[in-house]
């Protein structure tokens, strides 16, 4: 399974609950992940932003993926 599936399976797994399960599971995200969250550094301008987006095939190829993932989706 590529890591795009994966993200993709994972997002809607998330997705499904509610409540209390919802929580503990941002709680366990956020605490696995507290060491490894990379601090975003601004973009000089938003011109050179859209430039890098668009340059990046795997993060576009990603985003296409899970749009088409959404399109026969009845909760949307």
């Amino acid at each position: 399974m590529s890591e795009s599936d994966l993200k993709l399976r994972i997002i809607r797994l998330v997705d499904s609950q509610q409540g209390e399960v919802l929580q503990e599971l941002y709680s366990l995200i956020l605490n696995k992940l507290s060491g490894h969250i990379e601090e975003e550094v601004p973009i000089p301008s938003l011109e050179m932003g859209y430039h890098e987006m668009a340059q990046d095939v795997e993060r576009e190829d990603e985003a296409f993926e899970w749009i088409e993932g959404t399109l026969n989706q009845d909760s949307l």
